[in-house]
């Protein structure tokens, strides 16, 4: 049975038009619509409908924009689909969408609260001090540690969010990002600029911090119907910690997006399905594991693939089978870096008979594994390499398991 997890994503989402197709097919569009614009006295659809991108783009119109239509899909997933979450999570934003459809904020309230949200964020760099900054093809720590030595309590920054491997953001003051981006060019980075109008995500958020949390603390939050992945530490919300420290955390901290997306592949998720405007999400789930099949739901038309339950399951095997292909692989050639000889042997001799079994009954006759039998491959591979103490950063492909 597939294990889904429900993604929403963040600023830099947003377009002309979008929800509009959802607004003319389901009443409950038309519902939410109206009752965001009430929340926030103006007009959202006809902002989202017909407004400009540099309006639509403005973090505190951008952000009740992207929540409501991002619950507006999960609304139409639930009534068309209704096969009810393993887990939820948002990339920043689409953090408070989560915290919505699992049932801990009422969508009137975090309307109200990511408007307010959104305007403390653009309010809190007036002089335009701060920047963030897409940037690739470099490692996690080399950038730490680059920004680590650049940053100054004056002109302060940091790795924003991690989003799949080698891909990050970077966030801070102007004068120590254009450093940064001096320092990894000679590297063979590639950069671009992204249109925001803050350094979020940074230590320079903190005095908005300080004053989202008297927002925060004006509303009642309830316990989750789903387990909600926190962007702050990759894992479920704890239940000794409040929904407010969280989000006020979140507003300094790093979006630790790929970690979190690799928490939900080691617990069982086997499908993710991304609730809103682009693909930005689905993007980075394919970049970081290869064994998680990702959908949209971004307009009714996308229904069709989500409601076909076999052609789901047709494609969610066809990957798999191709990361055990490519798994089976890994696991027999790659070095052994255990120091233990007997416990290796004792460990993996009797795996390795397995796999060649798994692999005879592959080649014979064009035998097809059934998904019970390709993810038990899969774990026989996943316990080679653990025995051979192959690390991460040596295969992506433990990733995907």
């Amino acid at each position: 049975m597939s294990n889904v997890a429900l993604l929403f994503p963040g600023q830099g989402s947003q377009v002309v038009g979008m929800g509009r197709d959802f607004w003319n097919n389901f009443d409950v569009a038309k519902k939410l619509f109206e009752e965001a614009s009430d929340a926030i006295s103006f007009d959202l659809r006809k902002l989202c409908f017909e407004g400009s991108l540099n309006d639509l783009t403005m973090t505190m119109n951008a952000q009740p924009a992207l929540l409501t239509v991002s619950v507006i899909a999960y609304q139409v997933y639930m009534q068309e689909i209704g096969m009810g979450p393993t887990y939820l999570a948002g990339h920043s934003l689409g953090e408070y969408s989560a915290l919505v459809c699992a049932g801990v904020l009422s969508f009137r309230d975090a309307i109200k609260l990511v408007r307010q949200r959104g305007i403390i964020m653009h309010n809190a760099d007036p002089h335009q001090q701060g920047t963030m900054v897409a940037i690739s093809h470099i490692q996690l720590d080399t950038l730490q540690n680059i920004c680590e030595e650049v940053s100054t309590k004056e002109h302060p920054a940091c790795v924003a969010c991690m989003n799949a491997d080698q891909q990050f953001v970077i966030s801070g003051h102007r004068h120590s990002i254009q450093e940064i981006i001096k320092r990894t060019e000679s590297l063979g980075t590639k950069h671009s600029y992204i249109n925001v109008s803050g350094p979020y995500h940074s230590p320079m958020m903190q005095t908005a911090a300080e004053q989202f949390k008297v927002e925060l603390d004006r509303y009642q939050y309830a316990h989750a119907k789903y387990p909600i992945i926190s962007n702050v530490t990759a894992a479920p919300y704890e239940c000794d910690r409040s929904v407010v420290d969280y989000l006020n955390m979140q507003m300094t901290m790093p979006v630790r997006w790929s970690e979190s997306m690799l928490y939900l592949v080691e617990n069982g998720v086997t499908e993710v399905i991304e609730l809103g405007s682009k693909h930005v999400l689905v993007s980075l789930m394919s970049k970081i594991t290869k064994g998680t099949v990702p959908y949209s739901l971004g307009q009714p038309s996308d229904l069709l693939m989500l409601t076909n339950t076999q052609e789901r399951k047709n494609k969610r095997l066809t990957i798999r089978k191709k990361l055990l292909s490519e798994l089976m692989v890994t696991a027999l050639i790659s070095r052994n870096y255990n120091q233990d000889s007997i416990a290796y042997t004792q460990t993996v001799e009797p795996l390795f008979h397995q796999l060649q079994r798994v692999k005879e009954q592959i080649h014979k006759n064009g035998y097809e594994l059934s998904e019970e039998e390709i993810n038990d491959a899969l774990q026989v591979c996943h316990s080679i390499l653990t025995a051979k103490q192959i690390s991460i950063d040596e295969t992506a492909l433990i990733n995907a398991i």
